[in-house]
């Protein structure tokens, strides 16, 4: 009877064009995360002791993209999918959404490698990241655009979504699914346990390792679906509550990683990930059904809209401005941590946004036009 409910319930939000801005949102906040991740990383920035917690937990970015694509996907797509020229329009919608901006920063990162570091891109690993199949590929896994990891790790999803939407279709099933794939990853972790070079970052960078965030949010969609018709107050609580789990994870990682390992018997390291993604999941649910007006503000869901190009463009940012010896400048001329740091994210991100809003505006959406050209799909 649930099963019944909830393919009746997919089938209506099917039927109509679902306006979440929330989403718009996460994406925002995610790829900010992941832009002061880099920023520390990549020009060994010195920070306040008081943020100890962004190097080490603000990497749940890429995560929370996993999530929020799969809901959005399947908020877009369940039930859409049900012929071949439906399946064909699929493919090509989201191969225009990613491919325009992905093949040009690929033409930029020629020149880009060359006067940076002096290095050329061999011509396999080019042709595996333009085909989208680097993440099967061992020694391209990674890609040879910055922190392209990613993107083939959501390729690889887009693949296999047109399944999961034939196959998941309420809510029992997709929690099926997600011990599934916290299984697979868990296993899977173990089987590269111990591996070096190569082998390790292909385990560590497979679509197999990162299944589960996608199908925490394929669950987070059809928890939305039963209560998106409840009070919008349900929404405050479930988003407040993950604001305050997600405190607590960053605050207490050793001490629940300690009591998986001892639940579990093994590392407790597959328990703290899920315990994110379940965390992450249920605070998309929570801002899909309640967008409070401080958290989805108008600039959240403009840099939402460009978080691609935001993604995509801040290694290269990042790397010309330390290259130019700006960071450096920058913590010479203020004493201590705070000032400095603070100072080289706001001059980071002014030169990143205008970047990034031009690449939206002038390469993302043409493609996304081309896209919508083909009618018989209309994704929310």
């Amino acid at each position: 009877m649930n099963v019944e409910i909830d393919r009746g319930r997919t089938l209506a939000v099917a039927k109509s064009r679902i306006e979440l801005p929330g989403l718009l949102a996460m994406r925002c906040y995610a790829a900010l995360s992941i832009v002061l991740v880099h920023l520390i990383a990549l020009p060994k920035l010195q920070i306040p002791g008081y943020l100890w917690f962004v190097p080490t937990h603000f990497g749940n970015g890429v995560p929370l993209f996993y999530i929020v694509s799969a809901f959005g996907l399947f908020v877009g797509y369940s039930g859409r999918i049900g012929t071949r020229q439906e399946l064909r329009e699929f493919y090509l919608r989201r191969f225009l959404r990613i491919a325009p901006l992905f093949y040009f920063t690929m033409l930029f990162y020629i020149p880009f490698c060359w006067a940076v570091w002096g290095t050329t891109i061999p011509l396999s690993q080019f042709v595996s990241s333009a085909l989208f199949v680097f993440n099967f590929v061992p020694n391209h896994v990674t890609g040879f655009v910055m922190a392209s990891w990613s993107i083939g790790v959501e390729m690889a999803f887009y693949a296999i979504l047109p399944l999961l939407v034939f196959a998941i279709t309420g809510l029992a099933r997709s929690l099926v699914f997600l011990a599934v794939a916290v299984f697979l990853a868990a296993n899977w972790a173990l089987a590269f346990q111990g591996t070096e070079g190569t082998l390790a970052v292909f385990g560590h960078f497979s679509l197999v390792a990162h299944l589960f965030y996608f199908a925490a949010g394929i669950a987070g969609y059809y928890v939305w679906l039963r209560i998106c018709r409840t009070s919008p107050q349900i929404g405050r609580i479930v988003f407040a509550a993950s604001l305050l789990a997600i405190v607590g994870l960053i605050s207490f990682t050793s001490q629940i990683a300690v009591f998986f390992e001892t639940v579990l018997g093994s590392s407790g390291g597959s328990g703290v990930k899920t315990a994110w993604a379940v965390t992450l999941a249920s605070a998309v649910v929570g801002v899909s059904l309640y967008p409070q007006r401080w958290f989805v503000n108008p600039a959240a869901k403009l840099l939402g809209n460009a978080s691609f190009s935001i993604y995509l463009w801040h290694p290269v940012v990042i790397v010309i401005l330390d290259r130019l010896g700006l960071y450096r400048t920058i913590y010479a001329s203020f004493g201590g941590a705070s000032l400095p740091f603070l100072a080289s994210v706001v001059t980071t991100l002014a030169v990143l946004i205008p970047l990034s809003l031009l690449s939206y505006r002038y390469v993302e959406r043409p493609g996304m036009a081309l896209g919508t050209r083909f009618r018989r799909l209309q994704p929310a």
